[in-house]
């Protein structure tokens, strides 16, 4: 779940001196009050001890087989997602070519939407529109525009190479979010809305309808990067090893 984000703040840091510089040099002899001081960030933001958490439990067996169910099983949602808005659309039939890799994800994505005449949207780790390009998406308006991005999905999907979260660690992850990660959140003013019972999270997933988020209206990449660093979502305790796992 987690991205860097420390090149977003740099920028943005680099952007504020520039500014702080320009004002500076048009204020002449009145550049000492007239210059304002920047707001560290980082120093808002509030942090509140993790408790100790239970390793993170082993996930269930994910075999060869698992992973071609689960290709076919995604392929079937996005055809009902095309559904959804053009209940008369027609399913073509789709080849699979080959999941996409960290490596190749945006050249192969860019590719076959430039191919098939989707717009392009282009995604970048900062503001900087020269920033390199680590994601590719697109927007449809005609039935023609979401069926092709369906194909682009099921030619080129990303392959699933674990099991969905099972029972224990779907309670793990309600332990962290109810116990840390929510009132993490809720410390830095963030609306976290009431949990659901534990055992309806569990039974509901991925439909339980609940699940703390640090997305804030106010995009402010300094702040938000402190507040990353300060609450640490599940995905990022799990994969960086602040936590223990079951499985080591």
């Amino acid at each position: 779940m987690r991205r860097s984000q420390g090149s977003v703040a740099v920028a943005a840091l680099v952007m504020l001196a520039a500014m702080t510089g320009c004002t500076s040099a048009s204020a002449g002899a009145d550049e000492a009050t007239a210059t304002p001081e920047p707001t560290d960030a980082a120093a808002q933001v509030v942090t509140i001890p993790m408790p100790e958490f239970a390793p993170w439990p082993a996930g269930d067996p994910f075999t060869e087989a698992d992973v071609e169910a689960a290709r076919l099983a995604e392929a079937d949602r996005g055809w009902q997602t095309v559904l959804a808005t053009y209940p008369d659309a027609v399913r073509p039939e789709v080849a699979f070519e080959a999941y996409v890799t960290d490596e190749n994800r945006v050249d192969v994505t860019r590719a076959c939407f430039e191919a098939a005449g989707l717009p392009i949207d282009e995604g970048r780790t900062g503001p900087d529109p020269d920033g390199p390009v680590v994601s590719i998406g697109t927007s449809t308006t005609t039935v023609e525009e979401a069926i092709a991005l369906y194909s682009c999905r099921v030619a080129h999907p990303e392959k699933r190479t674990s099991a969905p979260p099972n029972a224990e660690q779907l309670g793990w992850i309600y332990d962290y979010l109810t116990e840390y990660y929510g009132p993490c959140l809720a410390e830095n003013a963030i609306d976290v809305a009431p949990a659901p019972p534990r055992d309806e999270f569990v039974a509901k997933w991925p439909e339980q309808g609940w699940f703390p988020s640090n997305d804030r209206a106010m995009y402010d990449p300094e702040w938000d990067a402190a507040l990353e660093e300060a609450c640490v979502d599940p995905d990022t305790a799990i994969m960086t090893g602040l936590v223990d796992r079951e499985d080591g």
